[in-house]
């Protein structure tokens, strides 16, 4: 039994489709998309549409991160438009305009969790973050207390993305593996990843595979898309994240989002004072 984990697509078309064809030649048994396949990128749509055709062609198990609700959120009625949210938000709901109405349906009948049976009745449960919610992520300083809780009530597989920091642990006999990211890593490393597992011998063993790619293409896809010019400023946010693989937008909004709110800064003057830190490529977790 083979086994491959995808997660935290966001929307680089690029890196997926370097990393399906290393999927495909190395042939798994089952694969999970495990959310975040949308938004936070400039071709949302046809990852989406790429990731949609492998669910009917391939069986690919996918399931809805905090990403998709971000951009499911503006079929909300109260969905802001016009505000100092809404210039904070704008490259979200860029993202949100590109899809058709029966992607969006697509989108929202997501999942938030699958579950499988496999090789002598091993469970492998598949969620975005982890068992506390899909903002509740596992990260490599992560306690083993805190894990025992995330995990909880524990299969013998934990399939999970969300904190973009690949990594592989064993508690109590389950075994946890975070794939990282496909198109947004922020481990410092640009490459991709994602995880292969397999049952050998009556037992589990995972690999985090990182690949090489266009990184370059995937950074002219900010502009090529349309995403820099229509996404609004915070759009310069999330391609720094890519451009340095560490986390921005989160480090962006401790920083300056209530201030923004307040109308101390607009979101152009509070990008422009973040990009201009010296020290912002250094943003961890």
């Amino acid at each position: 039994m083979k086994i491959a984990v995808l997660a935290d697509i966001h929307g680089n078309f690029q890196a997926l489709q370097k990393v399906a064809g290393h999927v495909e030649k190395w042939g798994p048994d089952l694969v999970f998309v495990v959310g975040d396949t949308i938004n936070r990128g400039p071709y949302s749509k046809a990852c989406w549409q790429f990731v949609r055709q492998k669910r009917r062609s391939d069986d690919w198990r996918v399931i809805r991160g905090n990403h998709e609700d971000y951009v499911l959120n503006f079929e909300e009625p109260d969905a802001p438009t016009n505000s100092p949210k809404f210039s904070i938000l704008q490259h979200v709901y860029w993202n949100y305009q590109q899809f058709a109405p029966d992607e969006i349906e697509s989108v929202q009948a997501l999942p938030y969790q699958i579950e499988q049976t496999v090789c002598n009745k091993q469970i492998i449960r598949a969620v975005h973050a982890s068992m506390q919610g899909i903002r509740k992520g596992i990260y490599p300083s992560t306690s083993k207390e805190d894990l025992a809780d995330k995990i909880a009530p524990a299969p013998h597989i934990l399939a999970v993305g969300h904190t973009h920091y690949p990594l592989l642990r064993t508690l109590d006999g389950t075994l946890v593996v975070n794939a990282g990211s496909v198109g947004l890593p922020f481990d410092g490393d640009t490459r991709p990843s994602y995880a292969q597992i397999c049952w050998q011998s009556d037992h589990w063993e995972a690999e985090i595979i990182r690949l090489h790619y266009d990184h370059a293409a995937a950074i002219k896809d900010f502009y090529q898309s349309g995403y820099i010019a229509g996404g609004g400023h915070m759009v310069r946010v999330v391609l720094h994240e890519l451009i340095t693989a560490r986390p921005q937008l989160s480090h962006w909004n401790r920083l300056y989002a209530e201030a923004v709110m307040q109308g101390e800064f607009s979101v152009e003057e509070a990008v422009e004072r973040y990009l201009a830190e010296p020290n912002v490529h250094k943003s961890t977790y």
